[in-house]
């Protein structure tokens, strides 16, 4: 498995390749409530999730399928 880290704007970012789901822990490191946009590419249907997250909050969201790394951002 590789580890993927990164970061988008207000967020810091990591996740590790899944088989069956995949998980996105996150960090938002500015005081406002921001959003992130991750693509999951499950089978042939990629899908947009949309995380919210307020000033400061730490989390993780998990899926089915994979992330399309490629595709982190704020939105």
């Amino acid at each position: 498995m590789s580890m993927h880290r990164g970061s988008s704007g207000c967020f810091n970012w990591s996740w590790a390749d899944g088989t069956a789901t995949s998980t996105i822990y996150y960090h938002n490191t500015c005081s406002t409530t921001e959003h992130l946009c991750v693509w999951w590419k499950d089978g042939k249907e990629n899908n947009l999730h949309r995380i919210t997250a307020r000033g400061g909050a730490k989390g993780h969201l998990k899926e089915s399928g994979t992330i399309k790394s490629q595709d982190i951002e704020d939105c």
